[in-house]
């Protein structure tokens, strides 16, 4: 499975995601940068079309689930990827950093040069919001690991799924933006 995303007029962003067994039955646990990068190629040649993939340092690794409890010590604090990850599949992450950096410069506006009670207020307002979509990033990440499990899905149930994995989308919500889909899903059921 990829996950991609631009991040310029020509580039994107291409994770590939596989299960361990899959990693080794295909090889790629003894695969150079270049041979894994050219199977990836062959594996992905219909999304890609006629685009190579471009290697950047390219390692294959199990996603790291980071937190910390503690968001500052004296006048350091962390934010974004610093202070917890946030899985790729929700895309949120350069959000999650840009909105760190937003509250904490308004909790400085706010308290002036007290830096104590200024991390302390950034910490206060961002942790319930962070907490959440880290949960939601944690959900997505967990139904990407039993993927496998869900192919004997049929196609509208592994699409139901798929759209609820993270709790954000609720069948209520679902039914605002998708209406048809869950109109011939609930025929079904």
């Amino acid at each position: 499975m990829a996950h991609h995303y631009r991040y310029s007029p020509r580039m994107s962003t291409f994770l590939v995601e596989c299960e361990a067994s899959t990693w080794r039955r295909a090889g790629l646990d003894g695969m150079t940068d270049e041979q894994s990068r050219a199977c990836c190629e062959r594996v992905f040649r219909k999304d890609l079309g006629e685009n190579a993939l471009v290697s950047n340092r390219s390692i294959w690794r199990n996603f790291p689930l980071l937190t910390n409890d503690i968001w500052f010590i004296g006048n350091t604090v962390l934010i974004g990827d610093a202070l917890r990850s946030g899985h790729f599949s929700i895309g949120s992450g350069t959000r999650l950093a840009m909105d760190d950096a937003i509250a904490l410069a308004r909790a400085f506006q706010e308290t002036g040069d007290d830096v104590p009670q200024a991390l302390a207020q950034f910490e206060r307002q961002r942790r319930p919001v962070v907490e959440k979509l880290v949960a939601a990033a944690n959900l997505s990440s967990y139904w990407y690991e039993r993927l496998s499990e869900k192919m004997a899905l049929d196609p509208w149930q592994l699409a139901y799924d798929y759209m609820t994995r993270s709790g954000r989308m609720t069948p209520e919500r679902l039914r605002q933006e998708a209406p048809r889909f869950m109109r011939a899903m609930e025929a079904r059921l």
